[in-house]
């Protein structure tokens, strides 16, 4: 590989190697989508990737194979199918990536808020990543765990599904503490639990971008509020969800859902007077 010249040690000149091979626009893209994702099909990493165009994504695959950082797979031969995966080396540069995020997290400045995603699927982990982080720095967390650790980071908003691996609703809202503001993601039929959970407004799966951001953007827009105004606006989201889930006959005899319908009677009376 032809390199410029410099007087610098050997260790220093294949380190320039490296960063002379990542610094093409699209090379780091791809390595990183197959450390993500897995090996994947062309198109497939054409869906992944929706910036790229088909002829560039086929020379890089080409130039990433002649680096021996992806190998190439005929999986059928009629009908051709082809698949692309990380070759041992290329695996190897999954903690590079890492040690980047990690330095530019300490020493990139960045205007953008953090937003901590955690959610058990993985899929749907990296499809609100992409969704997110071309407006704000984006965390995710897997299970209960990921997302302690993850609160160091010290993201503004929090969006969490409730049935999170290794957390309890109540328990991941205790650790995220009420400095930060809170989304749950609920499922098809929520039940009726989540009235008395302080979550700070509630998103039925599955969602889509567009929703996400507006949720986010919203939460961002009342990090200051009172208290009040703060409670009164999470019982309402939740209250509205259980009326689009649940019919009237279902509700109505409900104590969580009447505690909650009376709480928020008593706050909306409180800002007429």
């Amino acid at each position: 590989m032809g390199r410029p010249r410099v007087d610098v040690s050997a260790d220093a000149r294949v380190a320039l190697d490296v960063l002379s091979l990542l610094s093409n626009k699209w090379h780091p893209v791809v390595v990183v989508a197959l450390t993500h994702h897995g090996p994947s099909g062309f198109n497939d990493l054409l869906d992944v990737i929706p910036d790229i165009s088909g002829k560039v994504l086929s020379e890089t695959l080409e130039t990433l194979v002649e680096a021996n950082l992806v190998e190439r797979t005929v999986i059928s031969e009629s009908p051709l199918r082809v698949e692309y995966g990380l070759t041992s080396a290329g695996e190897e540069m999954e903690p590079i990536f890492e040690a980047l995020s990690e330095w530019g997290t300490r020493h990139l400045e960045t205007n953008a808020p953090t937003v901590l995603i955690a959610d058990g699927d993985r899929r749907l982990l990296d499809m609100y990543g992409e969704w997110l982080s071309d407006q704000y720095e984006v965390v995710r967390a897997p299970d209960g765990r990921a997302l302690e650790s993850a609160l160091e980071d010290g993201p503004a908003v929090v969006v969490f599904e409730l049935g999170l691996p290794g957390a309890a609703p109540d328990d991941v809202i205790e650790s995220v503490g009420d400095r930060r503001r809170t989304i749950a993601l609920v499922g098809d039929r929520p039940t009726f639990d989540l009235l008395a959970l302080e979550c700070d407004d509630v998103l039925r799966k599955p969602i889509v971008r567009e929703t996400a951001l507006e949720a986010i953007e919203t939460q961002l827009a009342r990090i200051d509020e009172p208290d009040e105004q703060r409670e009164r606006a999470s019982l309402t989201a939740k209250l509205s969800l259980f009326r689009s889930v649940y019919s009237r006959e279902t509700l109505e005899p409900n104590p969580r859902y009447v505690e909650a319908r009376s709480r928020l009677e008593s706050l909306d009376a409180a800002v007429d007077e």
